[in-house]
């Protein structure tokens, strides 16, 4: 497999234990440009924003997970923070632009109903250490700081969290959060306002209110510990969570939104009573299982990846000579591809539950991302492993590797803005145990295939040429060459006329 070496990087210093999933790439400011945010265990939340580190939200719990979206949908990217003890934290950046247009929040009060801490309305002796430091935090800036967080909500949510996902998963339109937690099971929610089903923009001097909680949804429970979470749409377009089970397998879930779950309901009452329904709701799971006899062990941790962005994916149609669009289809009943990988090193990118292909490395594989490294508009598949070894896979199993030399405790990869006017780049973050935060920017991949070196010809007739024979009577020599005679000619002429 062939090696490559990157050089263009950034490095911050950061320090902590890093959770795999505490770590995020986004727009979290919403001015076109992303940022890099990461959390440790001792509740510390670092962002940072092109060549330095902007702010730190201090005295959290742990950090288990982070993820950059739409959760309000309003058409604005929240930062949300979800730690280990239950407590999820929804927070809003202004731009130092908004800051001086007055466009601002203030940190609201919590309070509990049901077990539940939602913004909106006030309590007393209930997180007042935390609320009171973010408040602060909210308000202190530090020089050269170019916007300011402010947190807008905090709620109780069930603790132990590993995963968190920010995506539409029912075909609602609306985003929901989905968690994995570390007891098997998997939990769904939807932001609701209180009063309204819309944010209420009435600028007044107490600022912006955000006012209302995240709702429970559904709840899953699966039969082994939860890999990873994550978003894949069938061949009709329906949206579906893939689970990942030890040893290669997956849970399956395709999640109804309450319109749909009505219909299904009256459906089921007319017909055959409540057993009917209890049959469909059950058919909305199912696990698969894919066979593999490179699998070295049946209860091996799992990472799991949908909505592959293939050529599969895309035909060619041609309008006009020289003019070639890209289609996307799904003809012949083919849906997006979908990857998996392993703790023990095995790779597979799976295609309507047929294995494409499969790899195995003699590395421990934690990570799992997807990212059009080479510039073609399809994704390759990007894994990490604890020691740092870096493979870039492709549809076709093409595949280059980069080792960092150093031991990695978390990976992402994504896109990163360097300079507010200038556009992003591909990027991987690596945070390594040496307490750094390490990013390679503007990955130099324009093809992951391994071609055999051919020396033009024609060149080599140029440079031989005398007056005693034409650049075309040395062409015909240089081609009656074999193999080594031809390298040792490459060879001389690099040495000799290399200047």
């Amino acid at each position: 497999m062939r090696a490559i070496s990157l050089v263009n990087r950034i490095e911050f210093e950061f320090n902590g234990n890093v959770a795999r999933n505490a770590i995020a790439l986004g727009d979290l400011d919403n001015d076109g440009c992303n940022e890099l945010v990461v959390g440790n265990d001792s509740g510390s939340v670092a962002i940072f924003k092109g060549r330095k580190k902007l702010k730190s939200i201090p005295k959290l719990s742990f950090v288990a997970c982070i993820a950059i979206g739409d959760i309000l949908n309003d058409k604005r990217n929240y930062l949300v923070v979800v730690t280990a003890d239950g407590w999820c934290y929804i927070y809003r950046a202004l731009t130092k632009s908004k800051i001086q247009e007055g466009e601002e929040i203030n940190t609201e009060d919590v309070d509990t109903v049901d077990g539940q801490v939602f913004s909106g309305e006030s309590t007393e002796g209930i997180k007042d250490d935390s609320s009171s430091s973010l408040k602060k935090e909210s308000e202190e800036c530090e020089d050269g700081e170019e916007f300011l967080i402010t947190c807008v909500h905090v709620q109780r949510i069930p603790a132990n969290a590993k995963d968190i996902l920010l995506a539409d998963v029912n075909g609602d339109g609306f985003i929901e959060m989905v968690l994995g937690l570390t007891d098997r099971v998997v939990r769904s929610y939807r932001w609701e306002f209180n009063n309204t089903a819309v944010i209420n923009k009435s600028f007044d001097s107490h600022g912006e209110k955000v006012s209302g909680k995240l709702v429970a949804l559904n709840k899953w429970e699966c039969a082994n510990q939860i890999g990873s979470v994550t978003l894949h749409h069938t061949n009709e377009g329906v949206p579906c969570l893939l689970v990942a089970q030890p040893g290669g397998t997956f849970m399956r879930i395709k999640c109804q939104n309450e319109y749909t779950s009505v219909q299904d309901l009256e459906n089921s009452e007319t017909s055959t009573g409540s057993s009917s329904n209890d049959s469909s709701s059950s058919s909305l799971v199912d696990y698969q299982y894919l066979g593999i006899a490179r699998m070295r062990n049946q209860n091996i941790s799992t990472e799991i990846l949908g909505d592959f962005k293939t050529d599969l994916d895309f035909k060619t149609e041609s309008k006009e000579e020289e003019e070639v669009e890209i289609v996307e289809t799904t003809e012949n009943g083919k849906g997006r591809s979908y990857a998996v990988a392993t703790l023990d090193g095995t790779i597979m990118l799976v295609r309507n539950e047929v294995i494409l292909w499969a790899m195995a490395v003699d590395h421990q594989i934690f990570a799992l991302t997807k990212l059009d490294v080479t510039g073609n508009g399809f994704d390759d598949i990007v894994v990490c492993s604890w020691d740092g070894q870096t493979y870039i896979l492709d549809k076709d199993k093409n595949s280059v590797r980069f080792h960092l030399e150093q031991p990695v405790q978390a990976f992402s990869s994504g896109h990163y803005n360097l300079t507010p006017n200038e556009p992003d780049v591909t990027c991987f973050v690596y945070v390594t145990f040496k307490n750094t935060v390490i990013i390679y920017y503007d990955i130099p991949l324009k093809d992951l295939v391994c071609r055999k070196f051919e020396p033009d010809l024609s060149i080599l007739a140029t440079k031989l040429a005398n007056e005693k024979k034409t650049v075309d009577e040395v062409k015909q020599q240089v081609e009656n060459l074999d193999k080594n005679a031809k390298k040792n000619l490459v060879d001389y002429l690099l040495y000799n006329y290399s200047s």
